[in-house]
């Protein structure tokens, strides 16, 4: 069963369901023409004026089907489907047949670019995740090193130095309090470098008495008529 009804401004139109069938429907609008496919359920007509087929639509509930085409142009139209003869039906068919495939191809087109915009949407989404992770952890890096080069400086500020006990000496007593300071005695010139003039004066000296086998060898070569026979030796005068 099918119900049709028209405003200024679209057409509804309410086909009754089989609650045995549960196939998707075959929906087709196009701007003269409408088809309706649910087997055993087929509507199909040519309309007698232009529809917007982007705004048309088509509802599918339990019990029926709502298809809504909105006109182009307002008004009321005195006959809504065309009549057509069965050679003229024919040739209609052909064309809508070539305009449908030139759709879903057009169609089909369409999905393909969405799904690569998406695609490459995603992919330069990810990308971005990425270089912001690796800046967010440079920049924690960064920040780690800049604090901890701070707790050093205030480490090395806050630590107090160690006095000196040459000249501070530590203090006996309960309270601690500032040592004079000690008095060091100056440095002696360091002597410098230079030459030692040493001068022996006196004329003293002192033989040094000859061993025996020396005082045997010179009495040797004296009684073999050398050159010194006739000369004594020291140790002969001093014994004479």
């Amino acid at each position: 069963m099918v119900q049709i009804s028209q405003t200024e401004e679209d057409i509804k139109i309410s086909i009754e369901l089989n609650r045995l069938v549960t196939r998707k429907p075959d929906v087709v609008l196009l701007p003269q023409y409408l088809k309706f496919n649910n087997p055993p359920i087929f509507f199909e007509r040519h309309l007698a004026q232009e529809i917007d087929e982007m705004a048309s639509f088509c509802r599918i509930f339990k019990n029926e089907a709502r298809i809504v085409l909105v006109k182009k142009e307002k008004g009321l139209w005195p006959e809504m489907f065309q009549k057509l003869d069965k050679e003229a039906l024919m040739q209609k068919r052909l064309e809508i047949a070539d305009l449908i495939v030139e759709r879903n191809k057009k169609r089909d087109e369409k999905a393909l670019e969405r799904y690569d915009n998406k695609r490459r949407a995603e992919i330069q989404k990810e990308i971005q995740r990425e270089t912001d992770m690796r800046e967010r952890v440079k920049q924690f890096q960064e920040n780690s090193v800049r604090e901890a080069l701070v707790v050093d400086v205030r480490k090395e500020a806050k630590a107090t130095p160690k006095p000196d006990t040459l000249q501070y000496p530590p203090s006996s007593g309960g309270a601690s309090r500032l040592a004079t300071p000690l008095m060091r005695p100056p440095m002696s010139s360091v002597r410098g470098s230079g030459r030692i003039n040493v001068n022996f004066t006196t004329q003293h000296k002192r033989v040094t008495p000859k061993r025996e086998s020396q005082a045997a060898m010179e009495k040797a070569y004296a009684a073999a008529g050398g050159p010194n026979a006739n000369v004594q030796s020291p140790m002969e005068s001093v014994d004479e």
